[in-house]
C-alpha cells in the first residue's frame, strides 16, 4: 500500500498531508472528501478530488463522498476575498440536488457512496457551543489562513465554518470510521481543525492530505476561459464540445502537467506520449489524449466520439470547399453540440451585422461587429461589412455557419414566418 503515496505523488496530487499519513496505507482505510453545493455545477477543481478518490478507491480503500448540504448554508471563508453571500433555502436544495446528480455519475461507476450532512441541521446550539466549540481557543481559530487574512470583513456566520467541518470529521470518524479527509489545498486549515477535534474528544490521530490548486503560467487560477468563465461539469453552463476544446488549447507545459493529474494512464505510458508528442508537437498528442480522457469521464463515450466527428469536420482544411456538400445529418450533429441560434425571419434579404448582434449571441454590438469583421468568416468565406445574405447563403435552405477567429464557430438557424 505504500506504493500508492508514490502513485499519487508522482502525477503531482499530493500539496499537504499530515505526519504519519504514508504509515495507514499499510492498510484498507476509510475516507472522505467534501463537496458543499454553493453553486448549481462541480467544475473541473473539483474533478482533481474526484479523481483523486478513485485513485484511493482503484487501491482498494473505501471512500465516500460528502454533500455539505448544511456547511454550504454558512459558507466557506477559504480563498475568499469577501464576505459569500448566503444561498436561500430553495437555492440549497436545488443545487443539492444537481451537485448530488453529478456525483452520482462517478458513485456508480466506482461504487463510491455519497454522504449528506444534513446531520449538522440537528445540532443544538447550547450544546454544539459546550461539545465542540470548548476544544478550540480563539487564538487556535484566528490563525487560519482563511480567517487571519479577511480578520476585518468576516462574520460571525463564516467563522463557524471550521468547527461545522470539523464536526464533519468527527461524525464520519464516530459513524463510518473515517481516519482520513481529502481535498484542495485551501482546505488544509479546515481539515486540520477535524484532526484535532477528533484527537482531542477521542484521543486518536487521524490523518489529512490534499491536492494542489492548479494555476496557470501566469498566476491565474486554471480552470476558466479566456473570458474568465469556469469550465464547468453540467452540459448547460459549458457544453461538452467546449469542455473538449479547452483541453485541446492547452499549451504543451500544460498538457505534461496535467496528463498526470487526469488521466488514470501509468507512468510508462505517459512518458512513451509525452516523447510522441515532442516528435510532432503540432499534432497536440498530449492534448488530444486529456481531452478524451476527460470528456469521457465527465460525459460519456457517445459524447466524446460526437465531438471528435465535429472536430474532424470544422477543422478539416479543405471546409471551405466541402462545405456545401455537408449532409443534413452532419448538419444537425454539429447543432447538438456548438452555440446555435434560432431565428425567426420575415423577409427574404438581411444585413450581416444584423445577425451578427441578433440577441448578443456573437457580437454585443454593431462596433464590436465592425472592429472584429475580418475575423469572421460566412459558411467559411470572408465578407464585407455591408453583406446582404440571402436565401442563396443558406446551407440546406435553414443554416449558416459562422466562424469567429481561429477555433470558435457558431450555428445559426433560420425560420421563415409564413
Amino acid at each position: 500500500m505504500l506504493k500508492f503515496i508514490q502513485e499519487i505523488g508522482w502525477r503531482g496530487l499530493i500539496s499537504n498531508k499530515t505526519k504519519g499519513t504514508s504509515e495507514i496505507f499499510k492498510r484498507k482505510v476509510n475516507l472522505y472528501s467534501g463537496f458543499d453545493p454553493t453553486s448549481s455545477s462541480l467544475h473541473i477543481g473539483n474533478l482533481i478530488s474526484i479523481i483523486l478518490s478513485i485513485h484511493f478507491k482503484n487501491y482498494g480503500h473505501n471512500v465516500f463522498f460528502l454533500l455539505g448540504t448544511s456547511t454550504s448554508l454558512i459558507g466557506d471563508p477559504s480563498g475568499k476575498k469577501g464576505e459569500r453571500s448566503l444561498i436561500k433555502s430553495e437555492e440549497n436544495s436545488l443545487y443539492s440536488r444537481k451537485i448530488r446528480k453529478q456525483l452520482f455519475k462517478f458513485s456508480k461507476q466506482f461504487q463510491i457512496p455519497i454522504l449528506n450532512n444534513n446531520w449538522n441541521k440537528k445540532l443544538n446550539f447550547i450544546e454544539f457551543s459546550r461539545d465542540i466549540g470548548k476544544y478550540f481557543s480563539i487564538n487556535y481559530m484566528l490563525n487560519k489562513d482563511s480567517v487571519k487574512n479577511r480578520l476585518r470583513s468576516l462574520s460571525f456566520t463564516e467563522f463557524t465554518y471550521q468547527l461545522l467541518q470539523a464536526y464533519d470529521f468527527y461524525y464520519l470518524y464516530k459513524n463510518k470510521n473515517c481516519v482520513l479527509q481529502i481535498g484542495g489545498s485551501d482546505q488544509w486549515g479546515n481539515i486540520t481543525c477535524g484532526i484535532d477535534l477528533i484527537k482531542k474528544k477521542q484521543k486518536t490521530q487521524v490523518h489529512g492530505l490534499t491536492h494542489p490548486l492548479l494555476t496557470k503560467s501566469d498566476g491565474t487560477k486554471f480552470g476558466k476561459t479566456e473570458n474568465g468563465e469556469n469550465i464547468w461539469l453540467d452540459p448547460k453552463l459549458t457544453s461538452p464540445y467546449n469542455f473538449y476544446q479547452f483541453w485541446i488549447n492547452l499549451s504543451d507545459v500544460q498538457a505534461k502537467k496535467l496528463i498526470k493529474i487526469f488521466t488514470f494512464s501509468n507512468k510508462i505510458s505517459i512518458s512513451k506520449i509525452i516523447t510522441l508528442h515532442d516528435r510532432a508537437p503540432f499534432l497536440r498528442i498530449l492534448q488530444k489524449k486529456i481531452a478524451k480522457i476527460t470528456t469521457i469521464l465527465v460525459h460519456s463515450k457517445k459524447t466524446f466520439t460526437d465531438i471528435y466527428n465535429i472536430n474532424q469536420i470544422l477543422f478539416n482544411p479543405n471546409l471551405n470547399n466541402m462545405l456545401t456538400f455537408l449532409s443534413q445529418k452532419k448538419l444537425l450533429l454539429i447543432k447538438k453540440y456548438i452555440p446555435c441560434k434560432k431565428i425567426i425571419l420575415n423577409d427574404t434579404k438581411f444585413k450581416i451585422l444584423d445577425i451578427l448582434i441578433i440577441d448578443n449571441f456573437i457580437c454585443k454590438s454593431k462596433t464590436e461587429a465592425l472592429r472584429k469583421i475580418n475575423s469572421f468568416l460566412l459558411n467559411m468565406k470572408p465578407f464585407f461589412s455591408d453583406y446582404v445574405i440571402t436565401k442563396t447563403d443558406f446551407l440546406h435552405k435553414h443554416f449558416l455557419l459562422i466562424k469567429k477567429g481561429k477555433k470558435n464557430f457558431y450555428l445559426l438557424y433560420f425560420k421563415y414566418e409564413v
